[in-house]
């Protein structure tokens, strides 16, 4: 709608003026009506419910490493002493200036997390994000600017404690309502509301650092939020000012306190800070849920069960689950101690509170789907942790970010922000076959349909004779497509026996390719109005381009004309039948297919040779990612295994089967 309205006012402008003013109420409208959609939720016994009492079951992701680098997220290898400080302390010693590190924090926020990334998640059928903050970004940026004096030398962190503990006394915090960790929740909540998703409110990096796990609280000195009292007074004010601002906000599902605490000297500590905390919201008339995360990692909750806080009202327990047991039935022999599945079950039923596992991922594959299947199997909702973080390969994120790395060099930030940004992260199709909800069932698989843009007219084909277009009133042969799943959430659309082509979005969209590679798998996003919108693997995507010319795959974000609708084609109408499942699944690329991918070191590889020739054997080659040959084979039968490599790591399988010539990537565990 934009589109038309911009170029139909150029001129008209006069008119434009009031129409202009028209369409801001009905956005704004369209807005209400949106949040509207999510109500407040709350705690009824052990079960978390929205506004009518239905049970709601989030299932979430955690946005780490936007707003807090964590050093093992930024760079594998960074895991001691990898805290955000550090890495700006890397940056001032190269030489580069205390405003250009700001800018290229700020560059960080406006890339790493956009409204595109939220749809992305949002089609995956995620109904959640957890937003781990830093409270640094709710200071002004003079008062930040005095902590980053501490990065550059550690010896003005007294300076800095003095600073805080004026700024607190004469009222000086959290006060400016433009602050960066308001504009960022205020965006989030707009994003996640438009696709009905909850948004945790996280106090990743509390003040003064809520354990000794330095990464997690970008802590100058461990424990420190324990150790003095004014970190302490200011976690309050910070709560209370966040609580001011979002206390009628039901797109928060609710607020996570803090962070994990870790290795805390007594239980007794933390158990008196949240009942500030929990006090002085309920004394702002606040009712959102309120997360507890108990000692070691927010899992241990000796001295902290519901009966012991003044206000146990809709109260939230949580655990974080890493690198333990997928059993339903094992349990920790202290009953609160709860990251065991079985004793957030029985801590469940003895308090009657809701439980929630606020983080969760970090391992295999199969660990990832059996941990969320367990939760599922208990009514348990669950957060993973991560949406996406730096590698070379696959990991344990949803999205992986090539490198280089930012610790590596100065000379890399320009590299960094540009491959932060959605378009130019890769998807994990394993984490994501893994994790996501509704991944696997979203698009019509197997289905023969036609696609109508939203000015009302039918998606050809044209018989791939030129670029498609979107401009048919009737949906007849060349305006009916098949379905077919690609693999890893993916799929091809095919029309008279010729798959759909993004053209990697260098030029308008065909549907004239013999077989399915890269450019013809597409994501199928599913919208919270109903519409689909397809995305192709470059990262943006299709447009109608109302009509008005051919096709493209070039947009960044979804709106009117990236939007389709779609409902089953009549068999009648088709002038070539579907090619069969057994076929299409035989056509993804010219030399056949590859399984498993990843695989673990000392397994093999299964190929099946498509259109395989005895008289021309399939030469296969497998390469390092710097173009080293590792492994060479020939085959003598349509089908063959061959050993993964005896390094983990990312490789290249090279095939070429007669004229044919493939090259997969390929992931060794």
């Amino acid at each position: 709608m934009r589109k038309m309205f911009t170029s139909w006012c150029m001129p008209h402008h006069r008119i434009c003026i009031v129409f202009a003013w028209l369409l801001g109420i009905a956005v704004v409208n369209m807005q209400q009506t949106a949040r509207a959609q999510l109500t407040r939720l709350s705690a009824n016994g052990s079960k978390i419910v929205n506004a009518a009492g239905q049970e709601v079951f989030l299932k979430g992701v955690g946005l780490g490493g936007w707003l807090l680098q964590e050093g093992y997220m930024i760079k594998p290898s960074f895991s001691g002493g990898g805290t955000q400080w550090s890495i700006k302390k890397r940056l001032y010693d190269q030489g580069i200036s205390d405003a250009d590190v700001e800018t290229f924090y700020q560059n960080w926020r406006n890339n790493f997390i956009t409204k595109a990334d939220i749809d992305y998640l949002a089609s995956m059928g995620f109904n959640c994000l957890r937003l781990p903050m830093h409270y640094e970004l709710f200071l002004t940026a003079a008062q930040r600017a005095v902590r980053n004096s501490v990065a550059h030398n550690s010896a003005t962190y007294n300076n800095y404690v003095s600073n805080l503990t004026t700024w607190y006394n004469s009222n000086a915090l959290f006060n400016d309502a433009g602050l960066e960790g308001f504009r960022i929740i205020d965006s989030l909540l707009s994003w996640a509301g438009a696709n009905n998703m909850y948004v945790v409110l996280d106090l990743h990096a509390a003040p003064g650092a809520q354990g000794t796990d330095a990464n997690i609280s970008d802590a100058f000195v461990g424990n420190d939020l324990w150790n003095k009292s004014i970190y302490r007074d200011i976690t309050v004010r910070l709560w209370q000012r966040l609580s001011t601002r979002y206390s009628n906000d039901n797109r928060v599902a609710f607020y996570d306190l803090i962070n994990e605490p870790n290795n805390v000297p007594s239980n007794s500590q933390i158990h008196d800070l949240f009942e500030r905390l929990i006090n002085a919201i309920r004394a702002q008339g606040d009712s959102h849920l309120l997360m507890i995360e108990g000692n070691g990692w927010g899992n241990n909750y000796d001295y902290m069960e519901p009966w012991t806080f003044t206000n146990s009202t809709n109260l939230v327990y949580n655990a974080h689950r890493y690198w333990i047991t997928n059993s339903t039935t094992t349990t920790d022999p202290n009953p609160n101690q709860i990251n065991q599945i079985a004793n957030l079950v029985n801590f469940r039923n003895t308090y009657n509170v809701p439980v929630w596992v606020g983080e969760t991922g970090e391992n295999s594959n199969d660990w990832l789907r059996e941990n969320i299947a367990a939760l599922n199997s208990k009514g348990i909702g669950w957060c993973h942790w991560t949406y996406k973080r730096f590698d070379a390969g696959e990991n344990a994120a949803l999205m992986h970010i090539n490198p280089p790395y930012l610790m590596d060099g100065a000379g890399n930030m320009s590299a960094v922000l540009n491959n932060i940004k959605f378009v130019n992260c890769v998807p994990n199709s394993g984490t994501i076959a893994a994790v996501a909800p509704g991944r696997s069932s979203i698009a019509p698989v197997n289905q023969t349909i036609w696609m109508q843009g939203n000015n009302g007219l039918y998606v050809s084909s044209e018989n791939g004779t030129k670029a498609m277009n979107c401009n048919r009133a009737t949906a007849q042969g060349w305006e009916q497509f098949y379905v077919a799943d690609a693999g890893n959430g993916k799929v091809t659309l095919l029309s008279m026996g010729k798959y759909v082509s993004s053209e990697n979005g260098e030029q308008s969209m065909t549907c004239n390719r013999t077989a399915a590679q890269g450019w013809e798998q597409f994501d199928w996003i599913t919208n919270s109005d109903g519409t689909f919108s397809l995305r192709g693997n470059n990262g943006l995507y299709v447009s109608s381009e109302n009509g008005e010319k051919a096709m493209n795959c070039n947009r960044t974000t979804i709106d009117g004309w990236e939007k389709f609708r779609y409902g089953a084609a009549s068999t009648a109408k088709m002038i070539t039948a579907p090619v069969s499942p057994a076929i299409l699944a035989n056509s993804l690329n010219p030399a056949g297919l590859i399984y498993p991918n990843p695989v673990h070191r000392g397994a093999l590889y299964t190929i099946k040779v498509k259109e395989y020739n005895a008289n021309a054997p399939v030469q296969i080659t497998l390469l390092d990612l710097n173009g080293r040959t590792i492994a060479q084979y020939n085959a003598g039968k349509a089908t063959l295994n061959i050993p993964a490599a005896n390094n983990a790591g990312v490789y290249m399988l090279k095939i070429r089967n007669g004229n044919n010539s493939y090259t997969e990537k390929i992931v060794v565990r």
